[in-house]
């Protein structure tokens, strides 16, 4: 479809459309018969046509918000002739749902979201979902599971597609969930079979994180793909096609705790991680790492803990003295890296430790700036085609630096220079990095 026609389309969708322009896009669609089927598919999914099979009586306007009530002014005179036809086929053929406006929807869990009207367990059709504290769990009627966190406000516009307007989302999309949509003020993201999330808190930008599997971007109103994301790979998307890399995400793993924003909780130790990768479009494509975020975990060093974003591998035999330490999950890809500096930002005094792969001579930067503590960790190589199984087992070395004062602590490089003997060498696994309060 033309990108123009498109525009056009979503433009009177959203009731931003001019005098102009609704004359334009009522001479396209009396020209394009597949413009016209499409442009049916958009109505059927917006109240847009329940006000036209009404015939535009007050008492059907009523049920609508305000700013979705349609004006005379920017009607297309043959799209309401033709839509009164399309409704009548519409209804003769059951498929016309309007009369039970909303989308069919699960409380599976209630947290301090507060009105009884989201009573975990509860059954129910809504088209618009507002909270202003805690936080839901829903299941749609297509299997989707999303967890949305106050404040926050969204509309279902059916079962495969949610209108993100404020606040953060995660959704699931479970087996049969593939082709999910969540559009937000700045984006539309597309779903090919994953778990991700939106944040459209800030109103001049959204951040989409991947948690599994892949999700496609696009600007709104415009069908071209903005960028493919991939797991443990982020982008902050503003207005006219502007995006960045999101370099850290804080939070567990469970419900909707994640956030980009750089508001960690008093407790964190960890508040943000920073590397000298360069970002811009051209090294982008050189080093796709550079869409990857580091994962920051408050308390999530443990037995069975996820070693890094971009791999199931996992820490084993996690001594002690390091349990319950936060957690950065570094990136698999770099443990071929010779070139990058990393920096971890920490709020309050702290033991840092680096959990470096023995096979390899250790960075200068470590030896130098560290402790060696004598104590050790297992990474267990997990492969995806087995993840039941260990492939590979490879002890670190626990090394310490004691920091008194909140701020900044570099680090460096897995090893130091590029292998003189590449097909012998054996690279190192990419350390891990955990802190924790001073005792």
């Amino acid at each position: 479809m033309n990108q123009e026609l498109e525009s056009l389309m979503n433009r009177y969708m959203d009731g931003a459309i001019s005098l102009k322009e609704a004359a334009e896009l009522n001479t396209r669609l009396r020209a394009d018969a597949q413009a016209r089927r499409s442009f049916a598919e958009m109505l059927n999914l917006d109240s847009t046509i329940a006000a036209a099979a009404a015939g535009w009586r007050p008492e059907a306007m009523s049920c609508l918000p305000e700013s979705r009530r349609p004006t005379k002014t920017v009607v297309l005179p043959f799209v309401l002739h033709w839509l009164a036809a399309a409704a009548a086929i519409l209804l003769g053929m059951g498929v016309f749902w309007w009369s039970h406006r909303g989308v069919e929807i699960e409380v599976v869990q209630n947290f301090d979201a507060a009105p009884a009207d989201w009573a975990a367990g509860r059954k129910m059709r809504v088209e618009h979902v507002t909270i202003v504290r805690g936080s839901l769990q829903l299941r749609l009627s297509s299997g989707v599971k999303m967890d949305v966190t106050a404040p926050a406000e969204m509309r279902l516009l059916d079962p495969m597609h949610v209108r993100v307007l404020y606040g953060r989302v995660t959704a699931d999309v479970g087996e049969h969930g593939k082709g999910f949509v969540i559009e937000t003020p700045q984006t539309k993201v597309v779903d090919l079979g994953t778990r991700f999330g939106v944040d459209a808190s800030n109103a001049a930008h959204t951040d989409v994180v991947v948690f599994e599997g892949q999700v496609e971007l696009y600007e709104k109103g415009v069908s071209e793909r903005v960028a493919l994301l991939n797991k443990g790979e982020g982008l902050r998307v503003g207005s006219h096609r502007r995006a960045s890399r999101i370099v850290s995400v804080t939070g567990p793993d469970e419900l909707n705790a994640w956030s980009a924003q750089s508001h960690p909780a008093k407790s964190a130790v960890i508040t943000a991680v920073t590397d000298s990768m360069v970002t811009n479009d051209e090294g982008a494509k050189k080093w796709p790492s550079l869409r990857n975020f580091y994962r920051i975990v408050p308390a999530g060093l443990r037995d069975g803990a996820l070693a890094f974003a971009d791999e199931i591998d996992q820490w084993q035999a996690v001594p002690p003295s390091l349990a319950g330490a936060d957690l950065v999950r570094t990136f698999a890809v770099d443990g071929f890296n010779w070139w990058m500096q990393m920096s971890v930002i920490i709020q309050q005094p702290a033991e840092v430790f680096v959990f470096v792969d023995m096979r390899n001579e250790v960075p200068a930067w470590l030896s130098q700036n560290f402790t060696n503590t004598g104590e050790k960790i297992t990474l267990n190589r997990i492969s995806h085609q087995a993840p039941q199984r260990v492939a590979d087992r490879f002890e670190f070395a626990v090394w310490k630096k004691t920091v008194t004062q909140p701020g900044e602590v570099k680090l460096g490089a897995p090893y130091p220079n590029p292998p003189a003997d590449k097909k012998s060498f054996q690279p190192n696994r990419m350390f891990g990095v955990a802190a924790k309060t001073l005792p």
